[in-house]
């Protein structure tokens, strides 16, 4: 079988903001659609996604971030070449580095790139007659990946309610995928319950379907979560540890650490000391990007007396690049990588960049992004490539139940374990 056609256009993300769709269409007839996200907490060295603003087919009602260029460039440079090939994400994927060969895929966007990536992926797994997990697992018990699952938001998902942006849960004692769904499903709900008893609004969600209810200081924040856990009957730490996504980077001015709520500002130094008391004093179990993404030496050093069971998780600082992660890997800077797709822009790059991390024994997160899709390929891709964890973001919205809904799937129908990184 061989690709009969492949078009891409312009759909929309989970914030209402324009994104790219590629649908493929096989000379069997099977059509094959992928649809990619888009983050708004990115990283300086992210590959870039491609938007009109300033050119000439930026559209006025999306405030200049259409993706016309990105789509024309699928239909008129991608796509013609791409018609008649077999399916095979290597092959597709070194064509598309042949035509956009700058690092971050900056001439025909990221974007571009990945839909069609994605998009191969499918049609691929189709003609193998596999799921896409199957697919990039052939043999043996898929691995379900655990879910890291936002309670509440903050920084740039929810107008800065908290200086951090998610405070997030493990179901660390859980023994099956189901099983960790329904204690993060309780937990969510007790907290959005006890949030709106205390005046709090709770009906109005975060980008990523967490709740943006502000507290005084992160310890609060904290605090908040671990009562729930309790409340719905689960121990912390021993059931359900706790996880912060700090997102450093947005507030470092290249010198300073500066916390509003707080009202303080911190040195590197002060910073490694503050993030220590954090995590000495709650049950964290995962940090992610507790420094800025530049400020290797703070990750190092921090490295060098945090716990050994605290997993410190690059996102900023890696941004699923594999120069990046090796650096991180040779100066010890951290023990953990989120992987995103759409951060490296290729189905096979982004493969290899996880395999290089779980080869230098990395735990491996792989992650949504705040701006997502219905699209469910996440899932499939998170449990082929033998991840340890996953991060969709909370359990309200259909573009992350979408994920969790598939996984459930996975989990009933292949021949799967749960993972226990912890």
């Amino acid at each position: 079988m061989s690709i009969k056609n492949l078009i891409g256009y312009q759909v929309l993300d989970s914030r209402g903001r324009p994104t790219v769709a590629v649908t493929l269409t096989m000379s069997d007839g099977s059509v094959h659609t992928a649809r990619v996200p888009s983050g708004a907490s990115t990283g300086a060295h992210e590959a870039k996604e491609l938007r009109d603003t300033d050119s000439k087919l930026a559209e006025k009602f999306y405030g200049g971030k259409s993706v016309y260029q990105a789509v024309e460039n699928i239909n008129s440079k991608i796509a013609p070449r791409l018609k008649g090939h077999r399916p095979i994400p290597l092959a597709t994927d070194g064509i598309l580095v042949e035509l956009d060969h700058t690092p971050d895929h900056h001439i025909l966007g990221a974007n571009a790139l990945l839909a069609v990536s994605l998009a191969v992926a499918k049609a691929a797994a189709h003609t193998a007659e596999l799921s896409l997990a199957r697919f990039f697992q052939p043999e043996g018990k898929l691995l379900i990946p655990m879910p890291m699952v936002n309670i509440l938001s903050g920084g740039a998902h929810a107008n800065r309610t908290m200086d951090i942006q998610d405070v997030l849960v493990l179901p660390n004692g859980a023994t099956s995928f189901a099983e960790a769904l329904s204690w993060i499903v309780a937990i969510r709900e007790l907290a959005a319950s006890k949030g709106a008893k205390s005046g709090a609004i709770t009906h109005l969600i975060a980008d990523e379907g967490g709740l943006g209810i502000a507290f005084p200081t992160i310890d609060h924040a904290l605090e908040f979560v671990t009562e729930c856990i309790n409340g719905v009957g689960l121990s912390p730490e021993k059931d359900v540890s706790l996880a912060i996504d700090v997102a450093s980077t947005q507030f470092f001015d290249g010198t300073n650490y500066n916390l509003a709520a707080l009202n303080k500002k911190f040195s590197s130094g002060e910073f490694i000391t503050f993030i220590s008391k954090l995590v000495s004093e709650h049950p964290v179990l995962s940090i992610e990007d507790p420094f800025a993404e530049d400020d290797w030496r703070s990750w190092t050093q921090f490295m060098s007396m945090a716990p050994s069971k605290l997993q410190v998780l690059g996102d900023d600082l890696f941004t699923t690049n594999l120069a990046r992660l090796q650096r991180g890997i040779d100066e010890k800077s951290a023990n953990a990588i989120l992987i995103k797709a759409n951060q490296n822009g290729l189905v096979t790059s982004t493969q290899k960049v996880l395999n290089t991390a779980q080869a230098n024994n990395f735990k491996t997160v792989v992650s949504a992004r705040s701006g997502e899709t219905e699209d469910s390929w996440l899932a499939d891709l998170a449990t082929g490539w033998r991840a340890s964890q996953i991060k969709v973001g909370s359990t309200h919205g259909a573009d992350r139940t979408a994920k969790w809904n598939r996984l459930l799937e996975l989990e009933a129908t292949e021949n799967c374990e749960f993972a226990k990184p912890f």
